[in-house]
């Protein structure tokens, strides 16, 4: 089977974001199958005909998606997070029209992929795609990412100036993610606990993410307790790695997602979870998450229940998520795409 893999978010902005980070992820697995041969859109020495054309992301406000497609086409759509919360991600005229782009060049895929169950419920919803084109095929964890500890963990800590005991958030400063009330919550725990937030949009600019961010620390008066760390991005590991490790916990607040990949990173590192109880962060933390609500108080609340965890009630809960977060590899995830490859023949 000859497979084309669109590659055009590893030469973009996006290749050290998620969708970049899926697209080199899959590919790389993929590679190592057998039965299959993969080529990337956009290098010379390539076959003009292919059995599968995939495009491994899907802008929903601008026109990714040929509508004539003279190869079966496979198209993955993460989440549409941004039509569940409209009034927050106002797109104006051209965005409306991508959109109807976008629906109409979904008719004519062969399949569609997506990360969650619960996305899968949302694209039937909103996009209209028919329950039987779309296939749930699970991500993986950074394969990179790793638990520090010991002697090589202080040294590291040394060099990125952590603070000795603190939360970590990972990720994007979206509506969705609920920074604010993860912030606020700060007003609810031990002065000396600090939150780290790591992710290169943790820096002043004029959008309505970060104005709410600098109000929610003006308000809370929590500026001291907090750490933006937007230099260490998805693609050095090894900073990456020793962030998550030396975390007391990791705290995903999230009103929604579609999948929840720093969930199963801080796993990766040996740091147990605390995250919001909806989408497909049930799905993916499963019974390995102390699972709470997405106000400031019951972030809180369960920051507090693990932090006073024993030292046996927590070596417990990190076991537990090891044994979880395992169970997630970027083989099989290449090994179910490939299945619905076979399906779309």
């Amino acid at each position: 089977m000859k497979v084309r893999i669109n590659v055009t978010p590893l030469s973009s902005g996006h290749a050290i974001r998620g969708v970049g980070m899926y697209t080199r992820f899959l590919s790389e697995a993929l590679e190592r199958q057998k039965g299959i041969e993969i080529f990337h859109s956009g290098l010379e020495n390539q076959p003009t005909k292919v059995d599968v054309v995939h495009y491994p992301f899907f802008d929903l406000f601008f026109p990714t998606l040929p509508i004539l497609k003279g190869t079966s086409t496979a198209v993955t759509i993460h989440d549409v997070i941004p039509l569940l919360f409209a009034d927050h991600y106002p797109v104006g005229k051209k965005g409306t029209l991508g959109l109807a782009h976008q629906k109409l060049a979904l008719k004519t895929v062969a399949a569609v992929i997506t990360d969650s169950e619960v996305s899968k419920r949302d694209i039937i919803t909103h996009l209209g795609v028919p329950a039987e084109k779309i296939h749930v095929v699970y991500l993986a964890a950074n394969p990179f990412l790793h638990q520090i500890s010991g002697k090589a963990l202080i040294a590291a800590s040394r060099k990125l100036h952590l603070p000795k005991r603190y939360i970590l958030y990972v990720g994007d400063i979206n509506y969705n993610k609920n920074l604010p009330q993860l912030i606020k919550a700060l007003k609810f725990l031990p002065p000396e606990l600090k939150l780290i937030c790591v992710g290169k949009n943790f820096t002043p600019q004029p959008i309505p993410e970060w104005q709410a961010i600098e109000a929610q620390v003006a308000l809370s008066n929590v500026g001291k307790q907090i750490v933006f760390m937007p230099q260490v991005l998805s693609d050095d590991y090894e900073a990456l790695s020793a962030v998550y490790s030396g975390a007391v916990a990791y705290v995903q607040p999230s009103l929604y997602e579609g999948f929840g990949l720093p969930v199963l990173e801080a796993m990766r590192c040996g740091t147990p979870v605390v995250a919001a109880r909806n989408s497909s962060l049930q799905e993916i933390g499963d019974e390995a998450v102390l699972f709470t609500g997405n106000t400031a108080e019951e972030l809180a609340g369960s920051i507090e229940e693990l932090l006073s965890f024993s030292n046996h009630q927590r070596v417990q809960l990190i076991k537990k998520a090891s044994h979880w977060e395992q169970q997630f590899t970027w083989d099989k995830t290449a090994q179910q795409t490939i299945e619905v490859y076979k399906k779309m023949l």
